[in-house]
């Protein structure tokens, strides 16, 4: 799909989600994102075809941030260009080159303590290690060609080192899944999954951030493409869904004088939410122990000393 001269949008679905990159065409070609391992063989490289590029002019992939989805299909960039460069954010580096640190790190950093997690191992749609070739701390320019260049923008919360991309020309943001709304969309429409922010003043941060760039249309890994009022209200979305999490954690706590375990919470923030489906809300362990790391911190909370599993209890 051509958004606008020169710029594209590659489409496939994965978990009923649209999964979503962006191909910049200029004297460099630059891709945002990999989709999972297998997404270049089946959908990146045909859409390359329609274009009648080679994946050989490929200069540059960008990896928004560490998730399988966003990262699985480097190794496959790598072995059918092996002169294009790989990147990331700094932050994020060691996450995206190893699948395994990916799920020991990001996945399932919480399963020994709180129950909470994925498979040990990681899926094959995660793809293979791969090392990068450059990464980008934010501030950076990527060249396009003569008067065309893409600002690299550095807007973690939902990963410390997520990246987005800004072509200042057209105002137009691609965001990755720098900020969420209340959670991500299925194909169809309905909620998919909860939000899955993790660091919540780096993902306030970012919301503002956004809020004050000069930005006509914001393109994104899953969700629908918006404009102008459809921003404003996505970005207060975001900021509200924070708000209900915070207050949905402390009212159920000061209900539960003795504690409540990281499952509990789940339940409590789920319902307070509403409209996530029942099946998927063990993702939104992510933004609830960033809620809990920062009640704790601000001493609104505290780990109930010896609870296996563990627990919070107001402080």
């Amino acid at each position: 799909m051509e958004l606008y001269p020169n710029v594209y949008r590659i489409e496939s679905l994965f978990g009923g989600r649209n999964l979503f990159q962006y191909l910049f065409v200029g004297d460099n070609i630059v891709l945002a994102d990999t989709g999972i391992a297998e997404t270049p063989e089946k959908v990146i490289f045909p859409f390359f075809d329609k274009l009648k590029i080679k994946p050989q002019q490929l200069t540059l992939a960008v990896t928004t941030h560490s998730d399988v989805d966003h990262q699985g299909g480097n190794d496959a960039i790598k072995k059918a260009s092996p002169q294009t460069m790989l990147s990331c954010g700094e932050a994020d580096r060691e996450l995206v080159e190893d699948p395994g640190t990916l799920y020991t790190q990001r996945y399932n950093f919480l399963k020994d303590e709180h129950g909470v997690g994925f498979e040990d191992e990681p899926s094959p749609d995660a793809g293979k290690h791969r090392p990068m070739d450059l990464c980008f701390t934010g501030g950076e320019r990527i060249h396009l060609r003569d008067g065309w260049w893409l600002e690299v923008l550095h807007v973690p919360g939902h990963s410390r080192g997520h990246l987005a991309l800004y072509d200042p020309q057209k105002r137009a943001l691609f965001s990755g899944d720098a900020v969420h709304g209340r959670g991500c969309p299925k194909a169809t429409g309905e909620m998919a999954i909860p939000v899955t922010y993790y660091h919540i003043d780096a993902y306030l941060s970012t919301i503002r951030y956004i809020e004050h760039l000069p930005i006509d249309v914001l393109y994104s890994g899953h969700w629908p493409i918006m404009r102008g009022e459809e921003i404003r209200d996505f970005l207060a979305e975001s900021r509200r869904t924070v708000e209900i999490a915070d207050r949905a954690i402390l009212q159920s706590l000061a209900q539960n004088p003795s504690g409540l375990t990281m499952k509990e919470l789940i339940d409590a923030v789920g319902s307070a939410v509403g409209d996530w489906p029942n099946d998927t809300w063990f993702f939104a362990m992510f933004p609830i122990k960033g809620h809990m790391d920062r009640l704790e911190q601000h001493g609104k909370v505290k780990p109930v000393r010896g609870a296996r599993p563990a627990k919070w209890a107001l402080a």
